[in-house]
C-alpha cells in the first residue's frame, strides 16, 4: 500500500525501514516541529487542514502517523481524514502479523493486535460510528456487545495457551540443563544482526534478511568450536516506544533471554552514536531488571561497514554505558571476530573441579572415561597396560560420582 508518513522528527529512518519492511511504499513525507504531539490531533489544526488539502492530490492508502496515537486521536483522524490511519505500534504489528510462521508467534501476535485493536473499537463505539468503520461491526449494541465478549474470551483463551507453551520451554530448558547444556541467548535490537550471527557460529542456514523483524520464532542449536555443550538461541528483536501489554504478549519468547546463562548483546556497530546510545539503553531498560550484568556479553556487529578510526570510540562508549564491559568485535560478513567470540563464551563456562583420576584398563574403566566425555571436560587421555590416566574437568556436583570411577590423582580446587 501508498503511504504518506506524518512525523513531529526529522529523523525519519527507522520508520521508514519499518514501512519497507512491512513492504509499503512510501509517497511523501510531511513533518511538523513540535515539542508534542497534539492531543486531539497529533498535529496542529493548520497542519491538519494541509494534511487534508494534498491527499485530494495524493495517491495514498494510509496515513502512517509517526508516534502513538490514542483511540481518540484514531477515530478523529480517520473521520477527519477518510483514510486508514496507522501509528508507529500498529505498523509494527501489520509486521509481526506478516511474519509469524510458528504457532506460538501467531498466538503471540494475534494477542497483541487484540490489546491494541480494542481500544479503538471501544472509541468508536463510544462516538456512535461504529457503523462508518470498516472491519469492525455494525448494527447495535447487543452486536457490539457480543463481539467485545467474544474478543475478551479469545484473549484469555490465547494467554491460557501461551501459559502452556511457556511451561512446555520450561521444561525443555530444565531438561538440557540437567543434561549439562549451557544455554546462551543473542539478543538486540531489531536487524542487529542476530540471525547471520546464529549462522556463522553454528553452521544454521536461519532466514537473513535486511528487514527489521525477519525473526519472531525463537531458534535454538548448538554452538560449534566450543568444548562445552553450550546451546545458542535467536530471539525476537527489540524495539523502542511499546507498551508494557506489548512485551507481555511476546513474554513466553523474552523468557528465553531471561532463563539463558549468557546473553549476548549484539549491537550494530555501524549505527552513528546516538543510536548505539539509544539502543543499548533500551537493551539495559530490558535486561537489567532480570538479568545480572555480569551475565551479558555486548558484541558489535557488522565491524566491516565501520571504519577502523571509530573502533575504539565505538568500543569506549559501551564500556561507558550501563554495562561497563568492552565489547567482541566481529563481522558475520568477513568472519572477523567470532573464532574469539566462541572462545570467550567457551570460557565463561570452565567447569570449576579440575581432577585427574586413574581408571581400570578394563570395561568399568571404559564405561568410566565414556561417562566423563558425556558429563565433564576431558583434557587429557593417558592410555596405560595397567590403568587409564584421565585429567577432566568437571561440575563440583559431580565431584563424588568421578571420584566412584577410580582413584583421584590430584584434585583442584
Amino acid at each position: 500500500m501508498k503511504v504518506l508518513l506524518v512525523t513531529l522528527t526529522r529523523d525519519t529512518r527507522e520508520i521508514e525501514a519499518l514501512v519497507a519492511s512491512a513492504g509499503h511504499s512510501l509517497v511523501d513525507t510531511v513533518f511538523q516541529d513540535r515539542d508534542a504531539p497534539d492531543r486531539r490531533f497529533f498535529v496542529g489544526k493548520g497542519k491538519l487542514d494541509e494534511i487534508e488539502e494534498r491527499l485530494k492530490s495524493l495517491d495514498a492508502d494510509i496515513v502512517l502517523l509517526n508516534g502513538e496515537l490514542h483511540p481518540a486521536q484514531h477515530h478523529t483522524l480517520e473521520k477527519r481524514l477518510g483514510r486508514e490511519c496507522y501509528d508507529r505500534l500498529r505498523l509494527i504489528l501489520e509486521i509481526f502479523a506478516a511474519r509469524a510462521h510458528s504457532r506460538e508467534a501467531k498466538l503471540q501476535v494475534e494477542l497483541a493486535l487484540l490489546h491494541y485493536e480494542v481500544p479503538i473499537l471501544r472509541e468508536w463505539i463510544h462516538s456512535a460510528a461504529i457503523g462508518e468503520r470498516p472491519g469492525f461491526m455494525a448494527g447495535g449494541e447487543y452486536r457490539v456487545d457480543v463481539y467485545l465478549e467474544t474478543v475478551k474470551r479469545r484473549q484469555r483463551r490465547i494467554e491460557e495457551d501461551l501459559e502452556l507453551v511457556r511451561r512446555e520451554r520450561g521444561r525443555r530448558r530444565a531438561a538440557r540443563k540437567d543434561r549439562g547444556f549451557h544455554l546462551v541467548s543473542l539478543a538486540g535490537y531489531a536487524n542487529a544482526g542476530k540471525s547471520s550471527m546464529l549462522n556463522a557460529l553454528t553452521g544454521e542456514r536461519v532466514l537473513v534478511e535486511e528487514r527489521m523483524f525477519s525473526t519472531l520464532s525463537t531458534t535454538t542449536r548448538a554452538l560449534q568450536g566450543a568444548r562445552r555443550r553450550i546451546l545458542l538461541t535467536d530471539t525476537v528483536g527489540f524495539v523502542d516506544q511499546v507498551p508494557f501489554w506489548m512485551v507481555e504478549a511476546f513474554n513466553s519468547t523474552f523468557e528465553e533471554i531471561y532463563e539463558s546463562d549468557l546473553v549476548l548483546l549484539l549491537v550494530d556497530a555501524s549505527d552513528p552514536d546516538p543510536e548505539i546510545l539509544r539502543k543499548v539503553r533500551l537493551a539495559a531498560r530490558t535486561l537489567m531488571p532480570r538479568i545480572a550484568g555480569a551475565a551479558i556479553l555486548p558484541v558489535l556487529t557488522k565491524a566491516d561497514l565501520m571504519l577502523p578510526d571509530r573502533r575504539d570510540d565505538v568500543a569506549r562508549l559501551l564500556e561507558q554505558s550501563e554495562f561497563h564491559t568492552a565489547p567482541a568485535v566481529t563481522s558475520t560478513a568477513t568472519g572477523e571476530g567470532l573464532a574469539e567470540l566462541t572462545e570467550a563464551v567457551g570460557r565463561r563456562f570452565v567447569l570449576p573441579v579440575l581432577v585427574t583420576v586413574r581408571l581400570s584398563a578394563g570395561p568399568e574403566g571404559a564405561a568410566g572415561l565414556s561417562w566423563l566425555y558425556e558429563n565433564g571436560e576431558v583434557l587429557h587421555v593417558d592410555y596405560g597396560p595397567h590403568h587409564t590416566e584421565v585429567r577432566v574437568r568437571c561440575r563440583a556436583e559431580d565431584s563424588e560420582r568421578v571420584a566412584a570411577l577410580g582413584r583421584i590423582v590430584s584434585r583442584t580446587p
